[in-house]
């Protein structure tokens, strides 16, 4: 019996009348949800779904929430850059504000993304708990083979994504090439963005796939860029 089944036997036990009725099952993962005095242990969607708080919560974050471009994204990178040197030690440690939010006028989704570069991905591991001391956790991704992925949240809501690449190697020069290139060409962003907004509107629930069907675009404008180059 769990606690709340035990809250509810002395409650009843005391003469208090206690409505308990079980309403259907999570949609995601089958936990029994109730309604009890009227209120639902879950979230019923507009489609009648049902979704225990914990499903629904990851629903969320797995969400793509495009933001108009903010001014303000440059000077956020750069206070976050001196953070994490002055938690490493080296001021000499190649940094860069990569991804949408670190190109003007580009619509993104408010996370401020970092690439930080080693000599050896193998070295990685003693940034963990420096990171840590800085608020960044470590989050394994077997899938990528060039980098490692760092995250962190702040009270005042901003999030950052910290990738550790080799330094110069090709994780690190295909993050900058694409960058330097829709910071120079007006054409590309707007392209890009037209996109974006058409995916994130496709694949709202679904950020993977949203950022899967981003590729060929990407790959499409590194191409040119080496070609060019």
């Amino acid at each position: 019996m769990t606690k709340k089944d035990r809250l509810i036997q002395n409650l009843r036990g005391k003469g208090v009348t206690v409505l308990h009725e079980k309403v259907g099952t999570c949609a995601e993962c089958g936990t029994t949800i109730y309604c009890e005095n009227g209120f639902l242990n879950g979230v019923l969607s507009a489609n009648k779904t049902l979704k225990c708080f914990s499903c629904d919560e990851r629903k969320v974050n797995n969400r793509v929430q495009l933001s108009p471009y903010q001014s303000n994204w440059p000077e956020t990178f750069a206070s976050e850059k001196n953070v994490i040197l002055q938690q490493l030690g080296d001021p000499t440690i190649p940094i860069e504000h990569i991804g949408s939010t670190s190109v003007p006028n580009l619509s993104a989704k408010p996370i401020i993304d970092i690439l930080l570069g080693v000599e050896s991905l193998d070295e990685f591991t003693r940034y963990i708990q420096p990171l840590s001391q800085a608020g960044y956790e470590y989050v394994p991704k077997p899938e990528l083979r060039a980098r490692r992925f760092f995250k962190k949240e702040t009270d005042t809501n901003d999030t950052f994504h910290l990738h550790i690449c080799e330094w110069k190697g090709s994780e690190w020069e295909e993050k900058i090439t694409f960058r330097d290139h829709l910071r120079a060409n007006p054409g590309s962003v707007l392209a890009y963005e037209s996109l974006k907004k058409q995916l994130a509107e496709s694949y709202r629930e679904e950020r993977s796939v949203y950022t899967e069907k981003k590729g060929p675009f990407i790959q499409s404008i590194l191409n040119h860029a080496y070609k060019k180059g």
